[in-house]
């Protein structure tokens, strides 16, 4: 039955509009986060500097793994999980959040683009979903 939970998922319309007015960059994560960055950073020509203990990992992930640095790794390279991921001013989190219909995870910052895609101070692979 979780299984099915694959092809159930919210669009999420209410949290993409309560962004949308302040995001500078936004797409979604059915690739997987760590390729979603990636391609952020890409057509941003920045960088990022994520904290894995930010990012937020569903309990049945970490029932169904061996241990945490499995869990993290599904959880940024899976996808398919359909959520948004943003850039925005740290002075607009507070807006967005009072209208957003989910809870926001800041998972790190934007940094300058020669500091790459850092994890915990290490470089953050481009893996995730490829499309043919």
């Amino acid at each position: 039955e979780r299984a099915n939970d694959l092809f159930r998922f919210e669009p999420r319309i209410a949290t993409g509009r309560a962004l949308a007015p302040h995001a500078t960059a936004m797409m979604d994560s059915s690739d997987g986060l760590a390729r979603s960055l990636h391609q952020l950073a890409e057509a941003s020509d920045c960088g990022f500097t994520i904290e894995s203990d930010s990012i937020p990992i569903d309990d049945v992930v970490r029932a169904v793994t061996d241990g945490d640095d499995e869990a993290l790794e599904l959880a940024t390279t899976f996808g398919e999980d359909f959520e948004l991921v943003a850039t925005l001013p740290e002075d607009a989190l507070a807006a967005v959040r009072e209208r957003a219909d989910v809870s926001l995870s800041v998972v790190g910052v934007v940094c300058e683009a020669e500091d790459g895609l850092t994890m915990d101070g290490e470089p953050l692979a481009d893996r995730g979903y490829t499309h043919g």
